[in-house]
């Protein structure tokens, strides 16, 4: 027989009188709320984790890590788990020439001023550029803007000449040479491209930010520059030293009214190109700033692991080592 009120805290079963513990609904109440709250919020810190440390939460899941004791290479061991101390997370205290070896994550204690100038940049790109090279790739058909390029291309040529041969790699600093020889005399100036067209000879990326990782030099720590886009602290001694070397920013130091006019047409006209790709990346991204970082970073590891020759890179910076994307990086 059931009888009685079950919201008191007296009631009966079977007709013999029980009573509640005192004091046990509020407080189960709580931990319950508690307990909901922290299950709720696992998936949501895992997933600024993963954003965190460039890792797409909406991407394939990653590879099963190795049991420990299991014998496989790799493995986790028993003591790694004390290695990790999670009160040791200072970006500075390793050596910024070391960040950037193959498979470890780049360095970016700056990120407060770099998400800020990020912000400048975007809101450049939206409001200003990317209408302007709508409206030029709208006006002038592709052939001559690809001219336009190829001229660029051409006028960069000392700076791949010259990385090539500090990086060793003297077949490739010739077959630059020929190329430029080449597309100089025959190509009108490089308007045209009969050495890759005609003769087979493809152009062979390559600018000093490279030549320094070749010799060994870490990236150090990422950096955003107000238009010039991501970059890294070797990326950027990189573009200092090729400057010495490239007409066109010989030309902005020399002559800097006539020099801002020639990379203004340079970099409208190669954004004509890739109109609709960087709202491609940054759309779907759940951190805007860091899809950016990641994909620039990824590219250029690559360009320095395999000198150029490796797989292609997202196509917002495929061309940026070619001179193609000033707006993303001003790269040879």
């Amino acid at each position: 027989m059931l009888v009685g009120r079950v919201g008191r805290r007296r009631f009966f079963l079977d007709g013999i009188e029980r009573r509640k513990p005192a004091g046990c609904g509020p407080a189960w109440s709580v931990l319950t709320l508690l307990l909901l709250a922290c299950l709720l919020l696992l998936p949501v810190a895992a997933a600024a984790g993963s954003v965190e440390h460039g890792v797409d939460p909406a991407g394939p899941p990653a590879a099963p890590e190795a049991v420990a004791g299991e014998g496989e290479p790799g493995d986790l061991r028993d003591d790694d788990f004390w290695d990790d101390d999670p009160w040791d997370d200072d970006p500075w205290d390793d050596d910024p020439w070391d960040a950037g070896r193959p498979g470890e994550r780049l360095a970016d204690p700056l990120e407060p001023i770099n998400r800020l100038v990020f912000k400048f940049n975007d809101r450049l790109y939206v409001r200003v550029l990317d209408p302007l090279a709508r409206g030029y790739a709208a006006t002038l058909p592709e052939d001559i803007r690809l001219c336009f390029r190829r001229f660029f291309r051409n006028l960069t040529a000392p700076v791949r000449v010259v990385n090539h041969l500090l990086q060793g790699r003297v077949r490739d600093s010739g077959r630059e040479l020929l190329r430029f020889t080449v597309n100089t005399t025959i190509g009108i100036a490089g308007l045209v491209d009969p050495a890759a067209d005609t003769f087979g000879i493809e152009q062979r990326n390559a600018d000093f930010g490279q030549t320094l990782g070749v010799y060994g030099l870490g990236a150090g720590f990422f950096i955003t520059w107000p238009l010039l886009g991501p970059s890294t602290l070797r990326d950027s001694v990189g573009m200092a030293g090729d400057s010495l070397v490239n007409p066109t920013s010989r030309l902005l130091m020399e002559d800097p009214r006539t020099g801002a006019v020639v990379h203004a047409g340079r970099t409208v006209n190669n954004a004509s190109f890739h109109v609709g790709e960087y709202e491609r990346l940054t759309g779907a991204a759940f951190d805007p700033y860091i899809a950016v970082r990641d994909a620039y970073w990824q590219y250029r590891r690559r360009q320095i692991m395999d000198r150029g020759t490796g797989p292609e890179a997202p196509r917002l910076f495929r061309e940026a080592a070619g001179g193609d994307n000033t707006t993303v990086h001003q790269g040879y």
